[in-house]
Parts: structure tokens; C-alpha cells; sequence
């Protein structure tokens, strides 16, 4: 007999015992006393005919199906074969019957088990359990009886290795057995590894798992687990690194996998997943627990998935990598994680990502890094996006670099926003002079105070436009006298006009 064969029911063997009725020659005065035992509505007749019944079969039939209890055991008491009884006391719908013909086989443990199977627990009841020993029918009362407190007390009467085990299978109240699994002489380790793998209550596997000691089973009962606190007290208790290591490479399951990364502290095991493994949850959980750069940067050139790569790149501390990756990589996302990267402190490398990325939010990210002027005039020279140029100009007060921008005019708007920050009246006259367009000869003269020059200007000038400019900067009212009367445009006329009523 194999290990879990005693676990295997003998029940169907046992009611091949069951008697059929409708095989059996039985005579009409017999059959005609059932009836009137059965149907007549005088109990005192029904019970008279089931007295004068004297065909064990009938009986034996009566026994089992009849629901008035009176007549039932006045049909019983008339059995005496030894195999009819046992008929009855498997077959019959009445406990009470099966109670009378176990007594009658003599088997006073199963007449016993019968009547605490079946009954609300009371004084009496208590009294005739109190006397059963035999182990085999206390685990049957344990699997059966209808009052839970008489399958609780079994339980604590078995003290049988085999009885414990068998009762652990064919029960099905939980709680009973997590009790029959706490007993101290419940310890065969692979039953309480078939418990594990095969049952479905949570409570119960973990009553299992907390009394095995063998690592390799605890292994093989993890591999397929889907409950996740399950296989956490499993992994409390595995320390042996090569079980958990073969755990991870060939289960099948990427929730058990995930569970064992948690475990693990081998980082080229660890690579070694984030590398291979199916599962992007699987990697991810992997590479956070990895600080090798050499495979981080691996990781984030071979990975396919952006937020596996994501990690990798917050788990890097070398400047240099994460200034190409945050310039270099495809996916913006991983680019965001590069440069906000807190290792990356150095104004240089913000100004480096700066002046050579294609991607203007990283670009900007890096601009807002960066507080020296050297810093944004060099960004302004060499950036290759325009707008990160032009984004400079704010945290710029360089005269020299002011006036460049302005006289190379690459851009009007642009040299007219550098031409507002300049405030030395000689360096605006200079830009007057050059004449590079007429918005720019405005804009200078709109901000010179000079009213020498100021009047020269409004004298010589060809442009209305750069007179009128002029003209409304100009205090003396006998120039402005002089402008309303004799300027060419009507319009820088009426300025000069409006000036002097000020």
C-alpha cells in the first residue's frame, strides 16, 4: 500500500451490501401488512401490521424508508440476518435505524457515532461520547457529526498518526483541519506537503507549511502557489540560496519569481533575471536591487520596456552615463528619469545636456540647473535648439554679449530683447549708428536720454519712424516748437504738438 492510499474511502465497497427489494419473491400477505403499516392512518393498525411482519426483506425495507419513527424500529427489530442488518445500518435514511442495527451487528462504537453524528449536544449525548476510545469512529464523528463541537472534540481524543492523516483529507470543515494539522503527532512532512499543494483554504496551507521543515519541499510546494501570502511564509523560512536561485530560474510562475527576487542579494543572479526573465515585473523588481553600472547601462540598452529602463537609470551614480542618456536615449521618458537624476549635481553636465540635446524639455530641465552667466552665454552660442538660445537671454547682463547679439540681428525679436538690457547710452548710440534695420534704430533711440543727441537725431534722420521716437524723448519745448512746424510728417509733427501742451 502506497503512502496515500489508507486516504482512499472503502465506502462504495461497503454498500454493495444494499439489498434490492424489487428482486426478491415476497408474499402478498406480507406485501398487503406493508401497506396497511405504511398508508392506514390509524397508527394503532399501522402499528399492529408492522408487527404481524414477519419477511425479514420487508422489514429490512420499511427500516430504511419509512418516515413514522414508531414503525420504522417496530420493522427493524424485526431484522435478524446479520447481512440485512448491516444493509440497514448503511443504507437506511433514519440514524436512528443505522444507531439500532450497528448495536444489533454489535458494533457499539458506529451505534454510539451515530447518535452524536446526528444529535445537538446535551447532557446525554455527552455522556455515551465521553465513552468512545476507538480512534477510527471519533474521526468519523469528526468528519460527520452535525454539531461542530462533537467534530472539535474528536479530534482532541486522536492521538493515531494514520487516523489524523486520513481524517485530514476527508474532512471538510476547515477549521478541523487546522486542528487535526496543530496536533503534535500530525509531523509526516510529506503529508503536510500534499496538504499544502492540494488544499484550497489559506489557513490550512499555512498550518502545513509552518510545521515543514524541508526546504526542498517547501521549494516545490512555492513553485506553484498562487496565493501570495502563502508563498511569503514559505520564503521566510527557505534560507538556502541555490533552492531559492533554482525557484527563479524555473518556475513558471512570475508571481513566485517576483517573490524570490525580494530574497535575493546575488547581483549577478539578479542581472542574470533582469536580463532574461519573461516577465517585465519580474526584471523591474530585479534591477532595483542591482548597482552595477556596467550591467545598469546593459539593462537600459537591451531592455524594451521604458519603465524597466526607468529604473536602471535612477539607479545609476556616474554623471557621464546618465549626461548621454539623458542627450542620447530614444524614449523621452527615460530621458526625464537621466537627468533628474539626483547624482547629477554638476552645472557643467547641465550645461553640457544643455547646449547638445535635441529635446527642448530636457534641454530647458537643465537650463533651470544652471545660475552661472558664463554658463548661459556659452548655451547661448553653441545650444543646437534655437529656443534654448533664446531662453538664455533672460539670466544674461554681459554688455558684450548684448551688443552681439544685437548686431549679428539673426533674429529682430530676439536682438530687440537683448537691445532693452541695455542701458549704456554710448553702446546704444553705437547701435543707432550701424543702422542694421529700423526697428532696432528705434528701439535704441526710444531708450537713449541724451537731448543733444536726441536733437540731431530728430534733425537728421530719414526715417519718420526713428524721429518720432526721438521726438517723444525730446524735453525742450523750443525744439519741439521747432519739429511741430518744419518735420516733414505730419504725424511726428502732431507728437511734437501733443509734447509741448504736457
Amino acid at each position: 500500500m502506497g503512502l496515500f492510499d489508507r486516504f482512499k474511502s472503502n465506502d462504495k465497497k461497503e454498500k454493495k451490501n444494499k439489498v434490492d427489494l424489487d428482486n426478491i419473491k415476497i408474499d402478498e400477505d406480507q406485501l398487503q401488512l406493508k401497506e396497511i403499516a405504511t398508508t392506514n392512518k390509524d397508527r394503532y393498525k399501522r402499528a399492529e401490521a408492522a408487527d404481524k411482519i414477519t419477511n425479514q426483506f420487508v422489514a429490512l425495507d420499511m427500516s430504511k424508508n419509512v418516515k413514522d419513527r414508531a414503525i420504522r424500529l417496530i420493522a427493524i427489530n424485526k431484522v435478524k440476518d446479520e447481512d440485512l442488518l448491516r444493509d440497514a445500518a448503511l443504507n437506511s435514511q433514519f440514524f436512528d435505524v443505522r444507531s439500532f442495527a450497528w448495536e444489533r451487528l454489535g458494533e457499539n462504537n458506529k451505534s454510539i457515532a451515530e447518535i452524536v453524528i446526528n444529535t445537538k449536544r446535551n447532557r446525554r449525548v455527552d455522556e455515551i461520547f465521553n465513552m468512545i476510545a476507538d480512534e477510527e469512529t471519533l474521526e468519523w464523528i469528526a468528519i460527520e457529526a452535525e454539531d461542530k463541537r462533537y467534530r472539535n472534540k474528536s479530534v482532541e481524543k486522536i492521538n493515531s498518526e494514520d487516523v489524523l492523516y486520513d481524517l485530514v483529507f476527508k474532512s471538510n470543515d476547515n477549521s478541523i483541519k487546522r486542528s487535526v494539522i496543530l496536533k503534535d503527532s500530525f509531523t509526516d512532512e510529506d503529508v503536510l506537503k500534499k496538504i499544502a499543494i492540494e488544499d484550497k483554504d489559506e489557513e490550512v496551507k499555512k498550518a502545513a507549511i509552518n510545521k515543514i521543515d524541508n526546504e526542498n519541499y517547501l521549494a516545490e510546494i512555492a513553485k506553484s502557489e498562487d496565493n501570495a501570502k502563502v508563498r511569503s511564509l514559505i520564503f521566510d523560512k527557505i534560507d538556502n540560496s541555490e533552492i531559492l536561485k533554482n525557484i527563479v530560474l524555473n518556475s513558471d510562475k512570475s508571481d513566485v519569481r517576483l517573490d524570490v527576487v525580494s530574497k535575493l542579494d546575488d547581483e549577478e543572479l539578479l542581472s542574470h533575471i533582469a536580463l532574461n526573465d519573461d516577465d517585465k515585473i519580474v526584471r523591474s523588481e530585479a534591477v532595483k536591487k542591482i548597482t552595477d553600472e556596467d550591467t545598469l547601462v546593459n539593462i537600459i540598452s537591451s531592455e524594451k520596456d521604458r519603465f524597466v529602463r526607468q529604473i536602471a537609470v535612477n539607479n545609476i551614480s556616474n554623471p557621464q552615463i546618465l549626461t548621454k542618456i539623458a542627450i542620447e536615449d530614444d524614449d523621452q521618458f527615460v530621458r526625464n528619469h537621466a537627468i533628474n537624476n539626483p547624482a547629477l549635481v554638476d552645472e557643467k553636465d547641465f550645461e553640457y545636456i544643455a547646449i547638445n540635446s535635441t529635446d527642448e524639455e530636457i534641454a530647458n530641465i537643465a537650463l533651470s540647473h544652471i545660475t552661472s552667466e558664463k554658463a548661459f552665454i556659452d548655451i547661448l552660442k553653441n545650444a543646437k535648439i534655437e529656443s534654448v538660445r533664446k531662453s538664455t537671454l533672460d539670466n544674461i547682463s554681459d554688455l558684450e554679449t548684448l551688443i552681439r547679439i544685437v548686431l549679428a540681428n539673426e533674429d529682430e525679436e530676439f536682438s530687440l530683447r537683448a537691445l532693452n538690457k541695455i542701458k549704456v547710452e554710448k553702446c546704444l548710440m553705437k547701435i543707432y549708428e550701424q543702422g542694421i534695420s529700423e526697428n532696432i534704430s528705434v528701439r535704441a533711440i526710444s531708450l537713449i536720454k541724451d537731448q543733444t543727441y536726441l536733437t540731431d537725431v530728430v534733425k537728421n534722420d530719414k526715417s519718420w519712424r526713428v524721429r518720432e521716437a526721438a521726438t517723444k524723448k525730446i524735453r525742450s519745448k523750443k525744439v519741439l516748437k521747432e519739429i511741430s512746424n518744419n518735420d516733414e510728417n505730419e504725424y511726428v509733427r502732431n507728437v511734437a504738438k501733443k509734447r509741448m501742451n504736457l
